[in-house]
């Protein structure tokens, strides 16, 4: 018979493949109107690829829409790989400088692994 702990061990590791258990998955709007807190750190982001540019990628809480200098360019390992109206879970780390975007945004998140697909 199975312990209480064990059957939430097992629901852990589940989710596992979506997000790792206790993590802080943030919102792109969240860490984009207050960027300063998050330089430097590792973060999880959910969201989608709101467009394709020569090297990065512009990401979204939103699936369309109008863009604006609170999308985040997204660049690094399998950003390439990003599909439009797929809800994404990424990790990477967050950045000041070093790419410049077409929406003005000075930030950036660097992947650090590749982008997972989520079920929306």
């Amino acid at each position: 018979m199975m312990t209480r702990r064990a059957v939430i061990l097992g629901l852990c590791i589940g989710l596992a493949g979506a997000a790792w258990a206790g993590e802080v998955i943030h919102k792109v709007g969240r860490v984009t109107w207050h960027p300063t807190g998050y330089v430097g750190k590792l973060l999880a982001m959910k969201g989608y690829l709101l467009k394709v540019e020569d090297g990065y990628v512009l990401f979204s809480d939103e699936a369309g829409g109008d863009i604006s200098a609170h999308d985040l360019p997204v660049n690094g390992v399998g950003f390439d790989t990003m599909k439009p109206n797929t809800l994404y879970l990424l990790h990477g780390k967050f950045l000041n400088g070093g790419l410049i975007a077409s929406n003005g945004n000075p930030y950036h998140l660097e992947l650090t692994e590749a982008p997972q697909p989520l079920a929306p």
